[in-house]
């Protein structure tokens, strides 16, 4: 979708259609899943929240300023997998793999999800922003609701822990 595509969507989502809410669903519901998996571990759980982030969306489409659509909806979504997390607690449980990255891991993508889930969940959240979904830094930081520079620190401390795991060197720490 392009940004006029995605602005003309916010519209007729303050306005109400229905076909809007379904066609939101349709463009971001596996991207949000994948995100909330990410964080909750519990298919069950990410589900939820998707539909509660998908309905706020559509609840307060009249908020959306017109820039960057996306980062405002997974801004969103990450309020939504914060407040879970707040009443539920995280309720780790191994993470099914293969829900996150698609059927069929083997090897080195495997090894990369293990590493993953060894990185802080902040590191976690800026990882999956900014490399799997393709937000910029900057865009990044908003959804999250910190400064750029913390978020550039965030993500090189992540990518170098990344790479120390998928060395063999990881540690614990």
């Amino acid at each position: 979708m392009t940004a006029q595509d995605l602005k003309g969507l916010a519209v007729r989502l303050a306005e109400g259609h229905e076909d809007a809410a379904r066609e939101l669903y349709a463009t971001y519901g596996q991207r949000l899943y994948r995100f909330v998996l990410a964080r909750l571990r519990r298919p069950d759980a990410a589900e939820d929240v998707v539909q509660e982030t998908l309905t706020a969306a559509w609840r307060n489409a009249g908020t959306y300023r017109g820039d960057g659509f996306s980062a405002w909806l997974f801004g969103i979504c990450r309020n939504k997998v914060a407040d879970r997390l707040r009443r539920e607690g995280p309720g780790w449980e191994p993470l099914d793999l293969s829900m996150v990255g698609g059927s069929g891991l083997v090897g080195e993508a495997a090894e990369f999800w293990e590493s993953f889930g060894r990185l802080s969940a902040e590191q976690q959240e800026l990882v999956l922003l900014v490399f799997y979904y393709g937000f910029s830094q900057r865009e990044a930081a908003g959804i999250l609701g910190i400064p750029v520079g913390t978020a550039k620190s965030r993500t090189y401390y992540a990518r170098r822990r990344l790479q120390e795991l998928l060395q063999g060197g990881g540690g614990d720490g």
